[in-house]
C-alpha cells in the first residue's frame, strides 16, 4: 500500500479546478516518493483507451505486473470466504424467494462498487488506496480519518483470522488449550507471510486457497447428500420464517450483503496490475465466479437441511474423516485469508519503520519483511488471547466498516470525481449520469446507513453474551 503523507500547506492554496488540485497533489506526493508507479513504471494509453504499464526491468515488489486473472484469483480467495457456509442458514430465514434474489442482486451491487472504484483509478492513476482518494478527493482530515479506518480494519481482522485459525485446529487436535493453538497457529502463518506483494500472494497462495474453500464446499455437500433425511426441499419455505421481525430478515440480509465485502484493498490491486483497466474485466469474473458458489451451496444446503439446517455447515457433519479433511481445508484458506488481509497492514508497516529497504527486493528488505510481519503475529496472539471475546470485538468492528467499505467509500469517491470535473453539483450529477447519481446516492444514504446499524446491532448483542461467560485472559481452555 503506498504511503499516506499530509499535503503540505501548498494545497490548500490550489484552486478548485479538479486539474489544479491533482497536479499540486500528485506533484507534492512525487516530491515525497510516495507513489509508487512513478519510480517503477510507466503508463500510457493506447488508441482504445487501456491502461498499460511498462514493469521495471526487475519487477519490483509491489510493481504492476499482475495479470486480470491473477487479480480475479486473489478476489476469490479473499472475498470467498468460510461465510458462504453461513449463508444457507441465513437463507432458513429469508426463504427461497428473497434468497435466491439476494445472491445474485448483491454480486452486482458487489461489482458495482469495484467498476466505480475502476473509474476513478482511470481519472487517478496514482490513487493506490481508499486514503489516496479521500485525501485528493476529500481533503487530509478525512484522509487520515479513511487511513485509521483501514488499518484498525485490516488489523483487527488479521487477529480475528489467527483466532479462527486457532479454533479450526482444535477441531482437528483437541486437547490444547486456546493460547497453544494460538502459538501453533501463528507459526503456520510466517511463512505464506512471506509473500510481499498481491503479485506473489496470487502466483503462490491463492489458487490453493481458492481450490480449497470449492474442495471443501464440495464435500460437505457430498456428506448432506448421503444423510438419510426427507425428500429435497419438503421443509423449506418459499417466503421468510413464520413470525420473523423486520430486524431478522434483514440481518440475515446482510449476511448475502458482507459475504461479497473486500473492497477496501481494491486500489491496492488495481496498482499491481499490468493493465488496470482490466479490473473491471476481473472483478466480473470474481463475482460471477462467487454467485455461482454461493448460489449451488445454499440450494444443495438449505434443500437438504430444510429447517434443520446449521448456523455453520460443517457442524452438520460427522465425525470422521470427510470432517477432518473439511477442517483442513479451512484451516488452509484461514491461513492465506490472513496473508491476503495483512498485506497491506504488513506494507504500511515496512514503509513507515523500515523506510529504506520499502520494496526493496534485497537480504536486508526480506529480513525487516520477516520482523514485521512476525511481530505483528505476536501481537496477534497477545491481544487474541487477552480479549476472550475478541472476535465479537473483530465483528462490530467489521460491521462499523463492512458497509461503509461496499457502499459508502465507492460511492462519494465516484461523486466527488466528478463534482471536482464541474461547476455545480447539477453539473456533476449531469456529468456523471442522472442513474449514477441514483444509484450512488441509495448507497450511501440507504445502504449504509442500514447495513451499519444491523451489523453493529447484531455484534454489540453477541459482546454482551459472551462477556458474561468469558474466561479469563490465557486461561486453558481445552
Amino acid at each position: 500500500m503506498s504511503q499516506i503523507a499530509p499535503p503540505d500547506d501548498g494545497l490548500s492554496s490550489t484552486h478548485s479546478n479538479g486539474t489544479n488540485r491533482r497536479k499540486s497533489s500528485k506533484t507534492i506526493r512525487e516530491e515525497k516518493g510516495l507513489i509508487r508507479s512513478a519510480l517503477e513504471q510507466e503508463h500510457f494509453e493506447d488508441e482504445e483507451g487501456s491502461h498499460h504499464s511498462v514493469d521495471h526491468p526487475h519487477g519490483h515488489i509491489g510493481s504492476a505486473r499482475t495479470p486480470w486473472y491473477g487479480t480475479t484469483v486473489v478476489l476469490l480467495s479473499e472475498v470467498m470466504g468460510t461465510g458462504v457456509l453461513s449463508l444457507p442458514f441465513a437463507a432458513r430465514t429469508l426463504g427461497w424467494i428473497s434468497t435466491l434474489i439476494s445472491i445474485p442482486l448483491f454480486a452486482i451491487i458487489a461489482a458495482y462498487s469495484g467498476w466505480l472504484l475502476a473509474l476513478v483509478k482511470r481519472e487517478h492513476h496514482d490513487f493506490g488506496s481508499y486514503a489516496d482518494a479521500s485525501t485528493e478527493l476529500l481533503g487530509h482530515a478525512f484522509g487520515a480519518f479513511t487511513k485509521a479506518c483501514m488499518l484498525v480494519n485490516w488489523g483487527a481482522l488479521a487477529v480475528y483470522y489467527m483466532i479462527a485459525l486457532s479454533n479450526g485446529l482444535g477441531d482437528l487436535f483437541q486437547g490444547m488449550c486456546d493460547y497453544e493453538r494460538t502459538i501453533i497457529a501463528a507459526c503456520l502463518l510466517i511463512l505464506p507471510c512471506q509473500c510481499r506483494d498481491f503479485y506473489n500472494i496470487s502466483k503462490y497462495l491463492s489458487i490453493p486457497s481458492t481450490l480449497a474453500i470449492v474442495v471443501l464446499l464440495v464435500t460437505v455437500m457430498v456428506n448432506l447428500s448421503e444423510d438419510d433425511l426427507e425428500p429435497f426441499a419438503q421443509s423449506t419455505s418459499l417466503e421468510p420464517l413464520p413470525n420473523t421481525s423486520p430486524f431478522d430478515f434483514l440481518a440475515s440480509l446482510s449476511a448475502f450483503v458482507f459475504a461479497y465485502q473486500g473492497q477496501s484493498i481494491y486500489f491496492e490491486l488495481m496498482s499491481e496490475m499490468k493493465d488496470f483497466s482490466q479490473f473491471p474485466m476481473a472483478c466480473s469474473s470474481a463475482y460471477f465466479g462467487m454467485c455461482i458458489v454461493y448460489a449451488a451451496t445454499v440450494v444443495v444446503a438449505y434443500g437438504v437441511k430444510g429447517a434443520n439446517t446449521p448456523e455453520f455447515l460443517p457442524d452438520s457433519m460427522q465425525d470422521g474423516l470427510a470432517k477432518r479433511i473439511a477442517g483442513a481445508l479451512v484451516i488452509l484458506h484461514i491461513a492465506v485469508s490472513y496473508v491476503i488481509c495483512c498485506q497491506p497492514l504488513h506494507d504500511w508497516l515496512h514503509s513507515k519503520i523500515f523506510p529504506q529497504t520499502y520494496h526493496e527486493e534485497s537480504r536486508l528488505g526480506t529480513m525487516h519483511w520477516f520482523l514485521i510481519t512476525t511481530g505483528y503475529l505476536v501481537f496477534g496472539f497477545v491481544v487474541g488471547n487477552l480479549i476472550p471475546f475478541f472476535a465479537d470485538v473483530q465483528a462490530l468492528i467489521g460491521s462499523l466498516f463492512g458497509a461503509p467499505t461496499i457502499f459508502g467509500w465507492p460511492s462519494i469517491f465516484f461523486v466527488m470525481m466528478y463534482r471536482q470535473k464541474a461547476s455545480s453539483w447539477l453539473e456533476a450529477i449531469s456529468l456523471m449520469g442522472y442513474g449514477h447519481a441514483f444509484v450512488c446516492g441509495m448507497f450511501l444514504f440507504i445502504c449504509t446507513p442500514l447495513f451499519c446499524i444491523l451489523g453493529t446491532t447484531g455484534a454489540v448483542q453477541a459482546i454482551i453474551e459472551d462477556s458474561k461467560q468469558a474466561m479469563s485472559p490465557f486461561q486453558c481452555n481445552k
